[in-house]
């Protein structure tokens, strides 16, 4: 049997087994009698004291595997740590001390932590970008870090504008991307994911602080969402994605991106109302600047005693841009598909307006948010793109041109009338 401790900043929240393949969560008496202890998720109530998975249903190796990368993160991961790819409970051991929201993952309590930073230069930085995808990004790195998600992603700490690395127990409080290493297929992905986040944030979708810089190879940087600051204390907050919010396998993240889902997910949020409104905001934005990466595993929650409520939005870029064809954004299959539509070129405003029927967005709201999205997320796109065209380069300036002219510009005329 393997087991791993179940860590929320200092306090010892259960213990995590894996006896043959078969996962098992057992709360400690302390969180369970806790005042401010919560569930992990709702799919793993504190009241059941241990929960053990079943042959078809897995709820705890489903949420603790959602912490994990995914496709070719994952497996440059393993490579790293001489782990199966197919090993998750390996490798949560071996990269669990430093993942997404809150939770961290000891074999051993009595395990040392010391604190610390390491400067990250720039020079070091480049070369591990420049051996991509051969190395992971966290290669060299002092502490065996894990992120979710099919990007190579870094945890990092800013402080003044200088980059560190976190040593021991200490947390992260930025994650930083580079381009993608396939540039032939995917370019500029940094001043991409950049852009569309801070017209997000023109647009007053909740998001968090970005930045952008070279070293000299461009890199994102995204303030995490899941930390919060006492004084000098930085403490960890506990978020969960979609998929672990309803005990969803990650392989579904796309499959279940339906509105039933989306009404599954209102039934234990607090402020239903509100949410039902930044839902249908999401899903609008997302399809103006052609986002087909708008996943479950892209929304995400913060748990809290009382209940979860929606945490800020986060990996929104536009995915349509990419294709040899003159427009391939026309092309490119929607995630969330309102009836009868799989393509954004088969969008129209009444499908989209069908979508937001189908979650509860019901007549003149709906009218009301679309005609606020649209014309304005062109307008700003366009002001955004002449206020940092300067600072571009040739082919980030050719990627962004072709998001606000090409993209966006199409779907505003679609989602106008």
């Amino acid at each position: 049997m393997r087991m791993l401790e179940v860590l929320i900043n200092a306090d010892h929240v259960a213990t995590l087994r894996d006896d043959g393949g078969v996962w098992s969560l057992s709360y400690t008496s302390g969180w369970r009698s806790s005042t401010t202890g919560y569930d992990l998720s709702p799919a793993l109530p504190r009241a059941r004291e241990t929960i053990v998975d079943s042959s078809s249903y897995r709820p705890v190796q489903w949420f603790f595997d959602n912490l994990l990368p995914e496709e070719h993160a994952r497996s440059l991961l393993a490579n790293d740590a001489r782990i199966e790819f197919a090993d998750a409970f390996g490798l949560l051991g071996y990269y669990g001390s430093e993942s997404a929201g809150a939770i961290t993952l000891l074999e051993d309590l009595a395990q040392d932590q010391p604190d610390g930073l390491r400067p990250l230069t720039d020079a070091r930085l480049s070369e591990r970008i420049r051996n991509l995808p051969h190395s992971a990004l966290t290669t060299g790195a002092p502490k065996r870090m894990s992120l979710a998600g099919a990007q190579h992603k870094l945890p990092v700490v800013i402080v003044g504008n200088a980059l560190f690395e976190p040593e021991g127990s200490t947390p992260s409080t930025h994650i930083l991307k580079p381009d993608h290493p396939l540039r032939e297929l995917y370019d500029a992905t940094a001043i991409n994911e950049w852009f569309v986040m801070r017209l997000a944030r023109v647009m007053n979708l909740a998001v968090p602080d970005v930045s952008f810089r070279r070293v000299p190879e461009a890199v994102y940087l995204i303030e995490r969402f899941d930390r919060m600051r006492h004084g000098e204390r930085l403490e960890r907050i506990h978020v969960l994605d979609a998929c672990q919010l309803l005990a969803l396998d990650k392989s579904f993240k796309y499959h279940q991106a339906t509105p039933e889902t989306l009404l599954k997910i209102l039934g234990l949020v607090r402020n239903v109302a509100q949410t039902r409104m930044q839902l249908f905001r999401w899903l609008v934005f997302n399809i103006l600047v052609g986002n087909n990466d708008a996943h479950l595993k892209n929304l995400s929650f913060f748990m809290h005693p009382d209940a979860c409520y929606l945490a800020p939005h986060y990996d929104l870029l536009c995915t349509a841009v990419y294709g040899d064809s003159a427009a391939p954004w026309l092309d490119a299959e929607l995630v969330w598909k309102p009836d009868g539509v799989r393509t954004h070129g088969e969008v129209t405003r009444d499908s989209v307006l069908s979508l937001g029927e189908a979650i509860g967005v019901r007549g003149a709201l709906g009218q009301r948010i679309i005609d606020e999205l649209v014309p304005g997320t062109e307008t700003q796109a366009k002001a955004l793109l002449d206020q940092h065209v300067d600072g571009l380069s040739a082919g980030e300036s050719r990627l962004v041109r072709r998001i606000v002219h090409g993209v966006i510009h199409d779907m505003t005329q679609r989602l106008r009338y």
